[in-house]
């Protein structure tokens, strides 16, 4: 199969497919005919982010849809433009899929503060969670290798890191042995879970140019509002822009007065102003 970062177009049994030890959580989980093995809801996770949940189109709109679900989440007026639209902001093609570098940028043009790196790790993940931050990730969709997921072997190039798919981290429950956490998958009906080990196991992909991204995520470090401990710098910035607004004005009202008293050699002024 082609490499690209999105890659599955599924049907009602959606999470099943996509997340192979995992579970829609949610109503759609209770209609399923599959047992899913982390069984639960959002409202049992210790931390949720609650993000407009949205479905893909085709077979490679998987990172366009999560950046659309980050900005409505963040600005739902200003920024609930058709995935068309965030598709040709992001250069998303068939080929290559979004790669992170373009949602990374797509995100500081229009500033969005996020934080893009590699090998992270699930405490990190929580952590970050805890802020109230969703995180950006690259895993892979299921196992295209029949022992598994192909992490390792890159010689077999049919299989290593063959369905890159991303999905935005949204919470978590905490448990023995580890952490449960939940995503918005944009291929999947309602709420995806997966176990810290499984998510650990496939927490890597690769673009069309050979790049591997292993643990790595973007994190959404803006949350589109003025917090309790912003207030003061909030009010800096506005008597900041007050001072260069008064300072922009007395010196408009003294170039005019240069101007107008004579005070400067016209001819001198204009052979400098149409050069």
């Amino acid at each position: 199969m082609e490499k690209r970062y999105g890659i599955l177009i599924l049907g009602t049994f959606a999470c099943a497919a996509c997340f192979l030890l995992s579970a829609c959580a949610g109503p759609a989980a209770e209609q399923s005919s599959v047992q899913p093995p982390y069984d639960g809801q959002t409202q049992d996770a210790d931390v949720f982010i609650d993000m407009p949940n949205l479905r893909q189109y085709g077979g490679y709109t998987c990172g366009t849809t999560c950046v659309q679900m980050v900005m409505n989440w963040l600005d739902p007026y200003q920024a609930d433009w058709n995935l068309a639209a965030y598709e040709e902001e992001l250069g998303t093609n068939e080929e290559a899929g979004t790669p992170p570098g373009s949602i990374v940028s797509f995100f500081e043009e229009n500033s969005v503060t996020v934080t893009a790196k590699e090998n992270r790790t699930t405490p990190e993940l929580a952590s970050a969670l805890d802020q109230g931050h969703p995180v950006l990730l690259c895993i892979q969709a299921w196992a295209a290798a029949e022992d598994g997921y192909n992490t390792q072997n890159s010689d077999d190039s049919d299989t290593y890191l063959a369905e890159g798919h991303w999905v935005i981290c949204v919470g978590y429950q905490k448990q023995e042995p580890g952490y449960v956490f939940y995503f918005n998958d944009p291929a999947c009906v309602g709420y995806c879970m997966m176990s810290e080990q499984d998510l650990n196991n496939r927490w890597i992909d690769m673009d069309t140019e050979g790049n591997v991204y292993d643990h790595y995520g973007i994190e959404i470090t803006a949350d589109g509002k003025i917090s309790g401990d912003e207030v003061e710098d909030f009010i800096r910035i506005q008597e900041d822009l007050e001072k260069i607004s008064i300072t922009v004005e007395t010196l408009q009202l003294w170039s005019e007065r240069m101007l107008a008293t004579g005070a400067i050699d016209m001819d001198t002024y204009q052979a400098y102003k149409n050069r």
